[in-house]
């Protein structure tokens, strides 16, 4: 029997209704592709690397943007993976924000269908090339990434805590994060520079959910978009994220938008980078763009 062209790579212990579902369908799916199990935290990505050097075409991301991103480095990973294998999303995370960026459905039978019976989009792919406690370091994103008050709630977080009480241990890390001193931030790129306590780089137009950060941006335009926040506190925070809710972006106290090609975000030593809602290390950071890089399934149509 020939080996299936599909590798799933999904958590065996993820949470939640929908990876309960999910897990339950697994005896039905056994035949149309090859089930690959997370054991750890960054597993993902091996798993990918391994399916593409076994000549799977198509890998799928079963969860949330944090095993999308690191399925996505793992496709990466390989030479020529990109262009050998496209990349399939299972969306059973909380936000499931580049599923609905792709406007894929995020109920997973739907979604299942169209890794079956979808079509390829090519998207841009964006690289961070930021600091670890091992060195420079590498790091692959398909949504956004930030630097400043986003990274330090990721990367404050309780892991004891987000295991009680889920994505609301994030509130609790946010709270703590603005109550620290915000970083001076600096961002530059050819022909600009800008300034601010609070910097964000979008290569789509959601963060954080369906949250409208980056209007103006298109998965495959070849270009990044970044946001620039002057001043963090809570007084500004709360009227941004209402801004934001109400589809306002422009009335972000201050906020600047520039679209760029390539940049580089400094400031403190330590201040802490994200990137799909992961922490990945520290400023400075240089982002880059592959354009069209990433094959994704999407619904025909699309």
């Amino acid at each position: 029997m020939s080996r299936p062209s599909i590798a799933l790579i999904f958590n065996p212990a993820a949470r939640g209704e929908k990876a309960r579902r999910f897990r339950e369908s697994l005896g039905q799916l056994q035949n149309e592709c090859t089930l690959l199990e997370t054991t750890a935290p960054g597993s993902a990505t091996d798993l990918a690397a391994q399916a593409v050097r076994d000549g799977c075409k198509t890998v799928v991301a079963s969860g949330g943007d944090g095993t999308v991103n690191e399925v996505v480095n793992g496709l990466a990973k390989v030479r020529d993976g990109l262009g050998q294998a496209q990349l399939g999303i299972l969306p059973l995370g909380t936000m499931n924000v580049f599923a609905r960026e792709l406007g894929l459905p995020l109920d997973a039978p739907r979604a299942w269908e169209t890794i079956r019976l979808g079509q390829a989009r090519a998207v841009d792919l964006p690289l961070a090339k930021v600091q670890t406690t091992a060195g420079p370091a590498q790091r692959c994103f398909v949504q956004m990434a930030g630097a400043g008050l986003d990274a330090d709630a990721v990367g404050g977080v309780s892991l004891a805590l987000k295991k009680k009480i889920g994505p609301l241990a994030y509130l609790f890390s946010t709270l703590s994060a603005l109550n620290a001193r915000p970083p001076k931030l600096t961002a530059t790129w050819d022909g600009g520079s800008a300034s601010g306590e609070w910097m964000c780089v979008g290569n789509g137009r959601f963060f954080g959910g369906p949250v409208v950060l980056f209007p103006d941006a298109k998965l495959n335009d070849g270009r990044l978009d970044l946001c620039v926040f002057p001043r963090i506190n809570p007084g500004s925070v709360s009227r941004g994220v209402t801004s934001m809710a109400l589809g306002q972006i422009g009335d972000w106290p201050g906020a600047e938008h520039h679209r760029v090609s390539e940049l580089t975000l400094d400031g403190p030593a330590g201040t802490r980078v994200q990137a799909d809602g992961d922490f990945i290390g520290t400023l400075p950071v240089t982002v880059t763009l592959r354009p069209r890089a990433l094959k994704v399934l999407v619904p025909r149509g699309k």
